[in-house]
Order: C-alpha cells, then sequence, then structure tokens
C-alpha cells in the first residue's frame, strides 16, 4: 500500500485510529483474553517457557505458568526475559498444560501483541507432543497492528503504518506498571493497559 496522497493521508491516518479505538472496544465488550509468551527463540522449533492468558476486560488471571521446554533455554533468550533452565526445572511440559490452554481460549477471540509470533510458538511447542495446536475454535486478533493503525505512523519502507514494539507503544501513550518486561503476565497486562487507553478515545 501507498501512501496516500497529502491531500486525504490526514482524512485516511483519522479513520484508521478510530477504526483501531472500535476494535479495542469491541474486544473488551466481548470478553476477549490476552495472551502472551516467553520462549526459547524466535524461529520454528524454539518452545514456549512461559505463557500467561488474562481476561482483556477484568484483567483475571487465567493462566500464568512456567513451562519446561524439551530443548534447554539458549543463554541469548534468557538475557531478554530472565528464565533460567533451573527456574522451570520442576514445571509442566507444554504437553501437561495443553489441554487448559485450549479451554481457556475455545470460542474466544485471542489478543496478543504480535499474534503471529505467539500462534507460531504454541504451534511448535504443540508439535513436540505431536498435539494439536490449542487454538484451533479461536479467533486470534493482533493488538500491536491495531496499536500501528491507532499511531498512525507511516512506514514507507513497508508502505503501511509503522509497527511499533510493546515497550515503546506504551511509553508513547504514558503507560507505566510496576514489573518486568518481557515476562507474560507483565507483557498481557501491559497490553491490557493499551487496549484500555485505545479504546477510550
Amino acid at each position: 500500500m501507498k501512501q496516500p496522497t497529502d491531500s486525504n493521508f490526514d482524512n485516511y491516518k483519522f479513520a484508521s485510529s478510530v477504526a483501531a479505538a472500535t476494535m479495542a472496544a469491541c474486544w473488551l465488550e466481548h470478553d476477549a483474553v490476552i495472551l502472551d509468551t516467553e520462549t526459547t527463540g524466535l524461529e520454528w522449533g524454539c518452545e514456549v517457557v512461559e505463557i500467561c492468558i488474562i481476561e482483556a476486560r477484568t484483567g483475571l488471571i487465567l493462566m500464568n505458568t512456567l513451562v519446561r521446554p524439551i530443548n534447554p533455554i539458549p543463554a541469548e533468550a534468557t538475557a531478554i526475559h530472565g528464565i533460567t533452565n533451573e527456574m522451570v526445572a520442576d514445571s509442566p511440559l507444554f504437553f501437561d498444560i495443553a489441554i487448559s490452554v485450549a479451554q481457556i481460549l475455545s470460542g474466544r477471540t485471542v489478543i496478543a501483541y504480535n499474534s503471529a509470533f505467539d500462534k507460531k510458538m504454541l504451534c511448535s511447542s504443540a508439535a513436540y507432543s505431536s498435539g494439536e495446536p490449542p487454538y484451533v475454535n479461536s479467533d486470534f486478533q493482533c493488538a500491536m497492528l491495531a496499536y500501528a493503525q491507532y499511531k498512525g505512523d507511516w512506514n514507507h519502507g513497508h508502505g503501511d503504518f509503522k509497527w511499533h514494539s510493546l515497550v515503546n507503544a506504551a511509553k508513547q501513550q504514558g503507560i507505566t506498571l510496576e514489573g518486568m518486561a518481557h515476562r507474560a503476565l507483565y507483557d498481557c497486562q501491559l497490553t491490557r493497559e493499551l487496549i484500555l487507553k485505545m479504546a477510550a478515545e
């Protein structure tokens, strides 16, 4: 998509921002859940080491657990989220929690900040146990893409609205939370605050 001409870009940007705010409000009204995972890496074959699911409207924690991967957590992943192999040594395998995850997500709208990544990691972890990804009856939607529309910064290289990291998005909106970034619960709660901010417009 090319940037709309200067004469109508402001209108396009405004309409996109309103659409994102409306979507955020819809998430809250229809009892969506927010999901975040921390992982051993970014590529297919990497595994979930922590998962959190909360209610978007209330913030109620539905699941928040460390997960023991089949393969060790690399040092470079630990450097990002702080989760060590020792921390997950007595935690359940993904296989052990997959049914519970599926029950929570079934039939619901699931919001994640960069939802494509979280879906990929859930599927990758499920593959180790030859299981079905625990989101087959869920509607995943992306808070990162919604915020990109809401913020309205244009990426000329990609011809679309610019993506922002969750931490940067929160800073831009003056949102602060106590806790550790890149842990699943914190990121879920930060995503929720961002959704509340967008929905309030």
